[in-house]
């Protein structure tokens, strides 16, 4: 089941956000949304790479791209739809081949326990490894090499007493591979925005696009160039 993963409100006792916005913009770049330019500011951070992850094993293989995953299940909605949220990370990587999380669950036989899939997903979410390593009944089943986890592990609105208001989420991607079942590439993305254009759909969107800027450039194959 599919619910909304909007952003938690609070309100906040400072005059103003003044003080706090500034201390976040000089953690990155401005961000623009569809051509729009949105006021967005975010970190993003490598957290872990398997040693033996190589660039070079993304090339011309598929990546099966998961629901966008919340506390409350899976999320299928607006930018976070899956036609658009594929079309988005294609327009970052056109190197990485991409492919719908339908892909990857149409291959699973009709007599397959579907629970098991949302199973699975809730398992990615709570980072439950050793659970979701162990899912072997799942794992004979899937046919792409690697498989995209975007999970939303905090999201707020403060309103400040002045009605000023920020949005803050922390967005973690992670890379499965099938043959080990284990996450070979991890990044967190923190963004915040002050721009009251911006809907929480928006927000989360610009984390999946700068997520996937950062995973490592594919590497041609050498003997096989274009001269």
């Amino acid at each position: 089941m599919e619910l909304s993963p909007k952003i938690a409100r609070r309100r906040s006792g400072r005059k103003s956000g003044a003080a706090v916005i500034p201390a976040l913009v000089c953690l990155a770049l401005l961000a623009a949304i569809a051509g729009c330019g949105y006021r967005v500011s975010y970190n993003v951070r490598v957290i872990y790479a398997d040693p033996l992850f190589s660039a070079r094993a993304l090339t011309n293989v598929d990546i099966a791209v998961l629901p966008f995953l919340t506390v409350n299940g899976p999320f299928s909605e607006g930018p976070l739809e899956t036609g658009v949220m594929l079309k988005g990370l294609k327009s970052q990587r056109p190197d990485l081949r991409f492919v719908s999380h339908e892909k990857f669950e149409e291959v699973f036989p009709p007599r397959f326990n579907r629970r098991w899939i949302a199973d699975f997903y809730g398992g990615l979410f709570r980072q439950e490894v050793l659970t979701v390593k162990n899912m072997d009944s799942l794992w004979v089943h899937v046919e792409q090499p690697y498989l995209l986890v975007y999970s939303l592990r905090d999201g707020a609105e403060i309103i400040n007493v002045d009605q000023s208001f920020f949005k803050h989420v922390t967005v973690i991607c992670e890379i499965w591979s099938r043959d080990g079942r284990e996450v070979v590439w991890r990044a967190s993305y923190k963004g915040v925005s002050d721009d009251s254009r911006m809907t929480d759909g928006e927000l989360l969107s610009e984390s999946v696009k700068a997520l996937v800027r950062n995973i490592p450039p594919t590497a041609p194959e050498y003997g096989r160039e274009n001269w």
